[in-house]
């Protein structure tokens, strides 16, 4: 191929591609830009369902006394059960609830008021270790390996120190992080303030 016929060449690929990016700029449709409301943002946040803001896992010993008070009764019929576990326990809100009347907007500012913490679950990590002394009759009777007792005493220990004001106050400051960075992936960089209820 000769060198005029090189030249001829990239000129009539520029011609085309210039030709095709000026039409391209021409015929392109006006879209209007997309307006956030109050609606578009419920709808967005309400897609990511219960947010999960906060996880505190805690091993613990817990203790359940099933005696009577009685010596004698409890050599035949007392338990005491020693357990030691870890629990899981996730915190957050539930966007599901939210309503467009939950938030305010104004052109600069959007003003979100978003349900109160709730436990997501309480879960075993690995498992229990039990120590359990059962009464002669109860071994025999009604033989109690204390299990399920101690399961349920684990996870009500682990919420109930999943309510203390120091991980309600950190799970609260991540559900406020989490959903500014959601709202202004929505609206742009506009200022968000999260009012609990």
């Amino acid at each position: 191929m000769s060198m005029k016929n090189k030249i001829l060449a990239i000129g009539f690929l520029f011609v085309l591609a210039l030709g095709l990016f000026v039409g391209y700029r021409i015929g392109k449709p006006n879209l209007p830009g997309e307006q956030v409301s109050s609606q578009s943002i419920v709808q967005a946040l309400k897609h990511e369902g219960f947010l999960v803001t906060e996880t505190y896992i805690i091993t613990q010993q817990i203790t359940i006394d099933r005696s009577t008070g009685s010596a004698f009764k409890d050599f035949f019929w007392g338990q005491d059960i020693t357990a030691f576990g870890t629990m899981k326990t996730s915190m957050g809100v539930d966007l599901n609830k939210l309503t467009p009347e939950d938030i305010t907007l104004t052109s600069n500012r959007i003003s979100l008021t978003v349900p109160s913490l709730e436990d997501h679950g309480v879960e075993l990590i690995g498992d229990i270790t039990l120590k359990n002394n059962q009464g002669i009759f109860k071994k025999v009777f009604n033989n109690d390996d204390g299990y399920n007792a101690a399961y349920a005493k684990l996870k009500e220990s682990a919420i109930l120190t999943a309510k203390s004001d120091l991980i309600q106050n950190e799970a609260r400051e991540n559900t406020k992080k989490e959903i500014e960075r959601l709202i202004q992936l929505i609206a742009g960089n506009r200022q968000v303030e999260i009012i609990y209820k």
